[in-house]
């Protein structure tokens, strides 16, 4: 099922500039759920707004470890983070968010004998409050766009220098975002990097994904149920779709050819990868937001679960015992 751009949303859409080009193909919705969804975006990017300048709670926060970069030798396995909305290198576990850093921490410790290393992306990471100024709404969208593309070169680079490496992908919220439509991106301009690289990737693991579609394929863990009301916000919302690199219509299955190694974490309710069902009322989408910013690390299972289904996959693919010493890259 497809669903109608929100009109009611018509002024904020105009504010936040949208794309004019057409993002998806949607057949139309009943007024009542029409109503109920624009309503609840509304209210929910107004308590987005709020929220999210908020500090996070430091108890979730520890000293980080230096960032790193592609400097690093090759690996067996390079394990790529890309943080969340407003999240900085200084305020995120391994420069890659808490959620990201927690799967990375898991997978490490179920591949042993195989060199790995793990690395964040280097881009603005925008808070979503940019969303609520005609003036700065862009920048939340140029943030978006300078994930991919920095995320597609480290991956450009690497393949090509390391040519037998594997690789993880894991973003959590606006990370979510980078690394989904990096996938569909880089899926279909292959020749831009190293022999087979998407067959190296082992699995993407999208914690919170805007992007989600309903029905979508690979697994999915977390408390959210499938079918056609359960999706992420930016599928809801035809503003949200960026600048140049666009969310995709189509099922992981139709541009990889891996989609057993997709990994979708959404717990119900959650008001950014599960919209729907927090879109009722601005009590849920409140909770729903309260849901997206804590509950994964309150309840870590499914962000394990998943990491180690990655790694029962990486051990499955790669045999070499761990090396003392790799070279560096050139």
């Amino acid at each position: 099922m497809r669903f109608p751009r929100l009109t009611r949303l018509a002024t904020l859409a105009g504010m936040l500039r949208p794309d004019r080009s057409p993002v998806f193909a949607r057949q139309s919705l009943g007024r009542r759920r029409r109503r109920r969804v624009a309503a609840g975006l509304g209210a929910g990017l107004a308590l987005y707004g709020a929220i999210v300048g908020m500090p996070a709670d430091a108890a979730t926060r520890t000293a980080p470890d230096p960032q790193m970069t592609t400097v690093i030798p090759c690996q067996d396995v390079m394990f790529i983070g890309v943080r969340g909305s407003g999240e900085t290198p200084e305020s995120s576990l391994y420069g890659m968010g808490p959620e990201s850093a927690l799967a990375w921490q898991q997978y490490r410790m179920e591949i042993p004998g195989h060199s790995a290393s793990a690395m964040s992306i280097d881009y603005p990471s925008t808070p979503v409050t940019t969303l609520a100024s005609p003036y700065s709404s862009q920048d939340f969208f140029r943030s978006i766009d300078t994930g991919v593309t920095k995320l597609e070169a480290v991956l450009a680079e690497r393949s090509v220098n390391c040519p037998t490496e594997h690789y993880v992908l894991s973003g959590k919220s606006q990370g979510a975002i980078v690394t989904h439509r990096a996938m569909a991106d880089m899926a279909a301009h292959p020749s831009a990097y190293g022999p087979g690289l998407m067959d190296r990737i082992d699995g993407v693991l999208e914690i919170a994904d805007p992007d989600r579609l309903p029905d979508d394929s690979g697994h999915l863990y977390g408390t959210t149920a499938t079918g056609t009301d359960h999706y992420g916000i930016s599928y809801a919302a035809p503003f949200m779709a960026g600048n140049r690199y666009r969310p995709t219509a189509s099922d992981v299955d139709t541009f990889w050819d891996h989609p057993d190694r997709w990994h979708t974490i959404c717990n119900a309710g959650d008001s950014v990868c599960d919209f729907t069902v927090s879109s009722a009322s601005p009590s849920n989408m409140l909770r729903g937001f309260d849901i997206h910013m804590n509950s994964y690390l309150t309840d870590p299972t499914a962000v394990r679960q998943a990491a180690s289904d990655v790694a029962a996959q990486t051990r499955s693919r790669t045999t070499a015992p761990e090396q003392t010493s790799k070279p560096a890259l050139a």
